[in-house]
């Protein structure tokens, strides 16, 4: 049994509640409220340069996205790879090196 002199307070509970982030549902209501500044006529040079400048990130976005990052043409990769084994082969069967690299291990 266990005496405990001083009451020690139970650790804190913790209640995560996760939040999601979805860029198309809020670039959609952005654009929402873009169109209807157009339908309510004038609008500043600040409004302008900020839809300009949604404009050129969606475009990059839509380029250079998520999709593409850090991908490479497999082809390419399949074909260094080849060109690597070729070189291999060639060096092996068709050069006197690996012949040469024996006989001065040998002597």
């Amino acid at each position: 049994m266990k005496i405990v002199f001083f009451k020690r307070p139970k650790p804190k509970q913790f209640s995560y509640k996760p939040r999601y982030w979805d860029s198309e549902a809020e670039a959609f209501e952005k654009r929402k409220q873009q169109l209807e500044r157009y339908s309510g006529g004038e609008r500043t040079d600040e409004e302008i340069r900020e839809d300009l400048k949604s404009g050129i990130d969606m475009h990059w976005k839509r380029r250079h996205g998520s999709g593409n990052a850090g991908r490479s043409n497999p082809w390419l990769r399949i074909f260094v790879y080849a060109l690597i084994i070729f070189f291999g082969i060639y060096v092996i069967f068709f050069t006197g090196l690996i012949n040469n690299l024996v006989s001065f291990f040998t002597r």
